[in-house]
C-alpha cells in the first residue's frame, strides 16, 4: 500500500509541475532580431522576425513603432516607410512584457536625376466603350517616374490619372503625357474612337520564358501578342539550331552550350516579329549533399488531398507514380533525411482561416511543417504576413529555371519568388471550364457542345444559340446553365486572348470590347430564363448536383473528387461528366482562343520551423526540388513513357465523353495565359468585381458605369502585387 501512495504522490509532483508550467515548457530568456538597425525609403517595407532564446520559448511578441508617421510596423513585423526620419520599432513578448528587442529604421526620400526625355505607348485607333492603358518611361531611369495625363476632347476619350483611356464617343482627341518634373518634356497622340475599332493587326509581340538554361534542359515559351484581342498565335523559331531546337509550340531543347535568339512572329502579320536571347550554360557539377541527419521533412497538404502529394499511398494516381517513388528513396538516402506528406489539421480549414495558421504559426515559431501546399490567391497574404521565404535565390541555384510561365508569375509577388517548380509530366494545362451533365444532355438529344469546340463553332453567338436550345427542352425548374456570372465572364474575356489583368503592361482592361460583349451574352442568357437564379454556391450549386442544371463552371480538379464535382453525384456508376471550354470571341478562329491557367496550387518553403543546427531552409528546398525535378528528368529518359498518351489516360479518368476529351487536350501549353484578377479581387467579397458583373447580368445594370469605378483600385492592386 505504501509502494502505491508512493507512485501516486510522483505522478501528482509531476501533473503538478507540468499544470504550474501551463503550455510554455521552455522559459524564455532573450528575443533577438533578423537585423540590425537599417535603412528604407519612403513606401519601402522590410520584413522583421524574432527568435526566442533558449530554443523551444515562445518567440510571440507585440509589435511597435515609436514614431508611426516616420514608420509603421504589422502584427506581423512588416515596417513600412511612411516620412524623412527616424524611428525605433519594438518587439515585445507576450509572455514576459519585460523582455523586448529593438532596433532603429531610417526612412530617407529616394533620390531622384533630372528627366530628360519620354517615351510612351500609343494607339491610332479603339472601338467604342473599351480601354487601353499608356504605358511610358521617363528617362533617365533614375529620374521621377511620375506623368500627367490629358485628352483635347473628353466626350471622345477620358484618360485616368493612372493612364487608362476610356472611348466614351466616336470622334478623334488628342492625348498628351507631360512630365511631372518638366512639364516642357511631353509626348501626344492622336486617337480615333470608331464603332469596333481595329484590334485585328497585330502591333507587337512579348516573350514569356526564363532566358538561361543548362545544357540538356528545356524551357517553355509562350507569347503575348499586342494590342490583347489580336490572334495570338506565333510561329516558332531559331536563328540557328546549332545550340537548341524549339517546337511547334514553343519549348526549347538546350543541346550544347552558347547562346541562341528564339524568334516570335505572328501567324497574322509575319512583319511582326520579337527576339529573345537565351544564354544556354554548361551542366553544373552536382554539389555535395549536405547530411540532414534523419530530419524528417515535412509536406502538409489537405486531408483529402495527401495522395496527390505522396507516391506512396494507394490513392496516388499520378502517371510519375514509379519515378517518384524511386527519386523519392535516392533523395532519402542522398540526403539522410525522410520525406513525409501530412494532412492539415482540422483548425486550419481551406480558406482564410487556412491563411491565418499558417501566417500565425510561422510568427511565433511553432510551424507544423516545412512545406505547405498553397493556393496562388494566398500568396500576398503569406508573403506580407512573413509566413514564407522569398525562393528566388535557391530557384536559380537549384531549380534550374524550371517553372511554367503561369506559375512563375502566379507565385511572384514585388519581385520575389515564393514556390517551388513544378515541373509534372504529361500535367494538363486547363485549369478552368465550363462542366456538364452527360446524362441529362444525352437525354435532350442535342451534341455535345464539344464537338462545336472541336469543330470550330463555338464563338460568343454559338454559345448563346446553344444554351437557348438546350433550355427549350428543359422542363419547369430546369436550366441550362448555373453558377457565377464572373467566373464564365472571365473565361469568355481569356478565352479571346485578352487578360483583365495584364502583369506585362500593368494594366486593367475590364473594359474591353471582349470584356463588354461576354457580359451583354451572359445578361441575355439570364433575360431569356436560360440561367438558374438561384446559382447559390461559387463551387457546386443545388441545381447542379440535383441534376435540374445542365451546366456548370469549374476547375478540372473538381472532376471526380470526394468535395466538389463527387463520381457519384448523379448515382453510383451512373454519373457522367463533360468539358468544354469558354466560347471565344465572334470573328475568332478556334486555333487563336486561349485558356487559363496559373499552374494549380504549388509549395511554399514556410517559416517558423525550428530546424537543428545541421539543417537550413536551404537544404529543405534543395532536397525537394530534387525529387520534382528529377523524378520529370526521370520520365523524359525512359523511351517507354509517351507523354501524349499519358495526358490522354488522365483526361479519360475524370471525363466521361471523348470528345470532351479532344477539346481538353487542345490546349498546348502555349495556348495558357496567365490572368490574376481574381487573384488581385476576391470576386466573392460585397463591393467586389464579382459583384459588380453580377449585378450586369441579373440586374441589368450598365456595365461600364458600374465596372468603371473597380478599376483605380485594380491598378494599384496590380501595380502593388507585380510592378
Amino acid at each position: 500500500m505504501r509502494k502505491f501512495f508512493v507512485i501516486y504522490f510522483a505522478l501528482f509532483l509531476v501533473l503538478f509541475a507540468v499544470g504550474c508550467n501551463g503550455d510554455n515548457t521552455v522559459k524564455l530568456e532573450s528575443l533577438t532580431l533578423n537585423r540590425e538597425n537599417f535603412t528604407i525609403v519612403v513606401d519601402e517595407t522590410a520584413q522583421l522576425s524574432v527568435t526566442a532564446q533558449p530554443k523551444g520559448a515562445s518567440a510571440r511578441v507585440n509589435w511597435s513603432s515609436s514614431n508611426p508617421e516616420v514608420a509603421t510596423v504589422s502584427d506581423t513585423g512588416l515596417v513600412t516607410g511612411k516620412s524623412p526620419g527616424k524611428a525605433t520599432i519594438t518587439a515585445t513578448s507576450k509572455v514576459d512584457s519585460k523582455i523586448s528587442v529593438s532596433v532603429e529604421v531610417t526612412v530617407t526620400e529616394l533620390s531622384y536625376d533630372d528627366p530628360e526625355s519620354l517615351e510612351i505607348t500609343t494607339r491610332d485607333s479603339m472601338a467604342l466603350h473599351s480601354t487601353f492603358s499608356i504605358t511610358f518611361e521617363v528617362f533617365p531611369e533614375t529620374a521621377k517616374q511620375e506623368v500627367e495625363f490629358s485628352s483635347s476632347d473628353e466626350t471622345v476619350a477620358t484618360v485616368s490619372e493612372n493612364g487608362l483611356v476610356l472611348a466614351k464617343g466616336l470622334g478623334t482627341t488628342t492625348i498628351t503625357v507631360t512630365v511631372v518634373a518638366n512639364p516642357e518634356i511631353s509626348r501626344s497622340f492622336t486617337l480615333e474612337v470608331t464603332e469596333s475599332g481595329d484590334i485585328t493587326k497585330p502591333t507587337s509581340i512579348v516573350i514569356n520564358g526564363e532566358r538561361e538554361v543548362e545544357e540538356g534542359g528545356t524551357i517553355q515559351f509562350s507569347a503575348t501578342v499586342y494590342p490583347l484581342g489580336v490572334n495570338q498565335d506565333v510561329i516558332w523559331s531559331l536563328n540557328s539550331e546549332t545550340y537548341a531546337t524549339i517546337s511547334e509550340n514553343g519549348r526549347l531543347t538546350a543541346l550544347k552550350q552558347g547562346s541562341v535568339y528564339v524568334i516570335a512572329t505572328s501567324a497574322v502579320d509575319d512583319n511582326v516579329m520579337e527576339m529573345a536571347l537565351v544564354t544556354i550554360k554548361a551542366k553544373k557539377a552536382e554539389e555535395p549533399y549536405p547530411d540532414l541527419e534523419q530530419y524528417v521533412i515535412k509536406i502538409m497538404a489537405a486531408s483529402h488531398a495527401t495522395h496527390e502529394h505522396d507516391p506512396f499511398l494507394e490513392k496516388y494516381v499520378g502517371v510519375d507514380k514509379a519515378a517518384k517513388q524511386q527519386i523519392w528513396r535516392a533523395v532519402e538516402d542522398n540526403f539522410n533525411c525522410k520525406l513525409e506528406v501530412v494532412a492539415y489539421p482540422d483548425a486550419a480549414p481551406w480558406g482564410p482561416q487556412r491563411v491565418s495558421w499558417i501566417i500565425q504559426k510561422a510568427t511565433t515559431g511553432e510551424a507544423e511543417a516545412d512545406i505547405f501546399v498553397a493556393a496562388s490567391e494566398w500568396t500576398k497574404e503569406l508573403v506580407e504576413g512573413g509566413a514564407c521565404y522569398d525562393l528566388s535565390e535557391y530557384y536559380h541555384q537549384y531549380g534550374k529555371n524550371q517553372m511554367s510561365n503561369a506559375l512563375k508569375a502566379a507565385a511572384t509577388y514585388k519581385g520575389g519568388i515564393y514556390a517551388f517548380p513544378a515541373v509534372s509530366a504529361a500535367s494538363i494545362n486547363v485549369e478552368k471550364g465550363i462542366f456538364y451533365n452527360v446524362n441529362l444532355l444525352t437525354s435532350l438529344g442535342i451534341e455535345s457542345p464539344a464537338i462545336a469546340f472541336n469543330e470550330g463553332r463555338w464563338t460568343y453567338t454559338d454559345f448563346y444559340n446553344y444554351m437557348l436550345e438546350v433550355q427549350s427542352k428543359l422542363g419547369d425548374e430546369q436550366y441550362a446553365i448555373t453558377g457565377e456570372p464572373s467566373k464564365y465572364w472571365i473565361g469568355m474575356v481569356n478565352a479571346g486572348g485578352v487578360k483583365l489583368a495584364d502583369t506585362i503592361t500593368l494594366s486593367v482592361n475590364v473594359l474591353h470590347q471582349y470584356s463588354f460583349q461576354a457580359a451583354e451574352v451572359l445578361r441575355d442568357l439570364y433575360e431569356a430564363g436560360a440561367w438558374d437564379p438561384a446559382s447559390d454556391s461559387w463551387e457546386v450549386t443545388t441545381a447542379f448536383s440535383e441534376s435540374r442544371a445542365v451546366f456548370q463552371h469549374g476547375e478540372y480538379w473538381f472532376v471526380k473528387t470526394d468535395n466538389r464535382f463527387k463520381p457519384n453525384l448523379w448515382g453510383d456508376g451512373t454519373t457522367k461528366y463533360g468539358f468544354v471550354p469558354f466560347p471565344y470571341p465572334n470573328g475568332f478562329a478556334k486555333s487563336a482562343t486561349r485558356t487559363y491557367n496559373a499552374g494549380g496550387h504549388f509549395y511554399i518553403l514556410g517559416k517558423g520551423r525550428e530546424y537543428p543546427s545541421n539543417v537550413t531552409a536551404k537544404d529543405i528546398y534543395r532536397a525537394y526540388t530534387t525529387v520534382l525535378l528529377e523524378t520529370k528528368q526521370y520520365l523524359e529518359q525512359d523511351q517507354s513513357f509517351d507523354e501524349e498518351q499519358q495526358m490522354r489516360n488522365q483526361a479519360q479518368s475524370r471525363l466521361d465523353d471523348p470528345d470532351s476529351i479532344e477539346a481538353l487536350l487542345f490546349f498546348g501549353p502555349d495556348k495558357a495565359i496567365f490572368d490574376p484578377i481574381e487573384l488581385l479581387d476576391p470576386l466573392w467579397k460585397g463591393g467586389s468585381l464579382g459583384g459588380a458583373l453580377r449585378s450586369v447580368v441579373i440586374s441589368g445594370d450598365d456595365f461600364h458605369e458600374t465596372l468603371a469605378p473597380h478599376i483605380p483600385r485594380l491598378e494599384i492592386e496590380l501595380m502593388n502585387t507585380y510592378g
